[in-house]
């Protein structure tokens, strides 16, 4: 058990490494583009920081445990709207906008989150849910290229520098699906030796290995001053991981729900982060270091809950 563990660690430790140098690699994608910051957050970053999930999703789904996808996609979720902006705010400072229209515009893409949840009250994810999704994702993505106030400047790079991060873009992909593929393997064993269903896997320990990426990425961006990047990439990931990843596991292999109460507990937690996230960042002060500390309780308390409810480890 020991060394299935160790081997888990390590693949996610590939998985963590190769999503950085790809989130790092598509951000100089984007400036050749000429993105503005919240359309590249979105868009771009977004999706190559959704990209470990993605990769874990489609695996787990063509192993036939899509349920390890379920968890890990509402898992990371939990993750990222309170312990990864929670950090990243300890980290770099408060976090506020001005911009009401603004404001109004982030509020719903976030509540998208739960379409899932919503589908799978049923105790089931179809491929016709599946289907909602995606096209969901489709619509939104077309919404938000077409906004005019995305348009901000960035800092261009030359052709040569683009071509290298191309290549390095390239490299992670690979090292991605890989790592991913394995990781799978390995959280399946690993769940049938210590008696833990694969759901509580992927909402443990791969969702906050898959989310290590929007850490980095947000906590470089606002430290930088670039918040509309580093919300823009929350939101986008949120609503990527929500739509597209889940929509293309629920396709290739329907979703059955393995634990309903366990099901409960993540998507109540899911609505009460949402819930707050968009009151904090709404409000005139935003998100400020004290706020942060509550976001990172309340993933504490999630966590706590969740451990609880896990039954007697066999070493």
């Amino acid at each position: 058990m020991y060394i299935d563990f160790a081997i888990f660690i390590s693949l996610l430790i590939v998985l963590i490494l190769s999503g950085i140098t790809v989130t790092k690699s598509i951000t100089k994608i984007s400036s050749y583009l000429k993105l503005g910051h919240f359309a590249a957050g979105f868009i771009i970053i977004a999706i190559a920081t959704s990209i470990p999930e993605l990769v874990v999703g489609v695996t787990s789904a063509i192993e036939g445990v899509p349920e390890l996808s379920l968890g890990n996609v509402l898992g990371s979720n939990v993750v990222n709207l309170s312990l990864i902006i929670g950090t990243a705010v300890l980290i770099s400072g408060k976090v506020n906008f001005k911009d009401n229209e603004f404001k109004n515009k982030i509020t719903m893409p976030f509540f998208l989150a739960l379409l899932p949840v919503l589908l799978a009250i049923d105790g089931l994810l179809s491929r016709i849910d599946g289907l909602i999704l995606i096209i969901v994702f489709i619509v939104y993505f077309l919404l938000v290229f077409r906004q005019p106030y995305f348009d901000e400047e960035e800092e261009l790079i030359n052709k040569k520098q683009f071509l290298k991060n191309l290549i390095l873009f390239s490299i992670g992909i690979i090292a991605l699906l890989i790592s991913a593929r394995y990781l799978v393997d390995y959280a399946i064993i690993l769940a049938s030796e210590i008696g833990v269903p694969v759901f509580i896997i992927g909402i443990i320990l791969i969702s906050f290995g898959t989310s290590l990426p929007e850490l980095i990425f947000e906590t470089i961006s606002l430290l930088h001053g670039h918040k509309h990047l580093a919300i823009g990439d929350l939101m986008g990931s949120t609503v990527a991981n929500s739509t597209l990843i889940l929509g293309a596991v629920s396709l290739i292999n329907p979703v059955i729900i393995p634990d309903f109460t366990e099901f409960q507990v993540v998507s109540i937690f899911l609505l009460i982060l949402i819930t707050i996230f968009i009151l904090l960042i709404r409000s005139k002060s935003g998100i400020t270091r004290f706020r942060a500390i509550l976001l990172f309780t309340i993933y504490i308390v999630f966590l706590i809950i969740i451990v609880l409810k896990l039954p007697k480890i066999n070493i």
